[in-house]
């Protein structure tokens, strides 16, 4: 059996700075809705559902069967709300994570040509999710392209461009290991549109299996837009003697982005596997060793920017093979992920000698005066 981890962790910060995140599965055994009813019961227990409620993301068993019943129990919500067909690794139908942010003046949720945009209004700042619902493009080159141009119209919205104001992207790929190309190769065109280039640099993302209810639909993509970033407040997150810049092998996101503000800073870890600093896999076959070299990348990561492996709230958990499970939970709970709330899912990660893939949310105290608190 897995072992145990908490199910939330919250920041906190002067002034009564607050954040909180969950990370939350299901006990496997019931239909969907018992086992949808009953998470959400807990999470409503812990805090959850408050107006402080930004993101809510439900990895499920199967959204084409599964989606109008998670709809119905959730009802109708001001916050983001993302469905993914990524099962739980315990065998349950479905877990969700979300994350809240204190301090809220204000919170809109808006349906835009096909997809829906939540803006979050803070004392300086404006932060938005966004997701289309929607796919034309017979292929994963082409729909990745149609979700950065409806991209750029929510930017333009916020009164910016992609490039200016969207700081972390999570793409689901339906069959990845046929249609990842595609994506990249989609992303890289639109990447050199907007000409970013590895010293310009890209955008912090996860690109990994998944699906939505829709199965013409191969690509699905949530971002994160921040509105009133001063320049040096974006750092780029680097470890170039343990993991390997992505342009080397010939795709176009960031290691993590961490968001410096005068009261704390936001680090946004993009999916991190079991590689070194050539682009070569790291342990080969060996899941148990590859979890341990992935989170070794993600600590370096952290450390190099002001900030360190406990510093997670949260964290994801993608496993090839869903058999790995109680291997990966033993290596996770002898590390400090053991303290951190996170999901363990059934996810093959882009390149199939990977067998694990990690990605997270960090926040700490690490702020500077030169900018304004979040």
């Amino acid at each position: 059996m897995a072992a145990y981890s908490p199910e939330k962790m919250e920041w906190s910060g002067k002034g009564g700075a607050r954040e909180r995140f969950f990370c939350m599965t299901a006990e496997p055994g019931a239909c969907f809705e018992e086992e949808l009813q009953s998470l959400m019961d807990r999470y409503c227990d812990l805090g959850g559902g408050e107006e402080d409620e930004f993101l809510l993301r439900f990895h499920v068993s199967d959204p084409v069967r599964q989606e109008e019943e998670l709809r119905r129990v959730v009802g109708e919500r001001n916050s983001y709300v993302s469905v993914v067909g990524q099962p739980p690794a315990n065998g349950a139908r479905v877990a969700v994570e979300a994350w809240h942010i204190g301090g809220i003046l204000e919170k809109r949720r808006k349906t835009e040509q096909g997809g829906t945009v939540v803006t979050v209004r803070m004392p300086r700042y404006q932060l938005f999710l966004a997701g289309r619902r929607m796919a034309s493009a017979a292929d994963s080159r082409g729909q990745m392209q149609e979700e950065f141009r409806w991209l750029d119209r929510v930017a333009a919205l916020h009164g910016g461009t992609v490039p200016d104001l969207v700081h972390r992207t999570w793409i689901y790929c339906r069959d990845i290991d046929n249609n990842y190309r595609g994506l990249v190769e989609g992303r890289n065109e639109r990447f050199a549109r907007y000409g970013l280039t590895p010293e310009s640099h890209f955008i912090a993302s996860t690109g990994i299996e998944g699906c939505t209810e829709t199965t013409a639909r191969l690509l699905h993509m949530d971002s994160l837009g921040i509105v009133g970033l001063k320049p040096g407040q974006i750092r780029y997150m680097e470890a170039p003697e343990y993991l390997s810049p992505t342009h080397l092998y010939r795709v176009a996101f960031e290691r993590g982005t961490r968001i410096v503000y005068g009261d704390r800073s936001h680090y946004f870890i993009s999916g991190t596997a079991s590689i070194d600093a050539e682009g070569n896999i790291v342990h080969s076959g060996d899941v148990a060793r590859q979890t341990v070299r992935t989170l070794e990348n993600i600590r370096a990561l952290m450390e190099r920017n002001g900030g360190s492996l406990s510093d997670l709230k949260q964290a994801v958990v993608y496993l090839r093979d869903g058999a790995d499970r109680d291997l990966v939970s033993r290596a996770l709970m002898d590390s400090p992920l053991a303290g951190v709330p996170h999901l363990l899912l059934k996810a093959p990660v882009c390149r199939p000698g990977w067998l694990v893939e990690i990605d997270g949310i960090a926040v700490n105290g690490a702020g500077e005066d030169a900018f304004d608190p979040l």
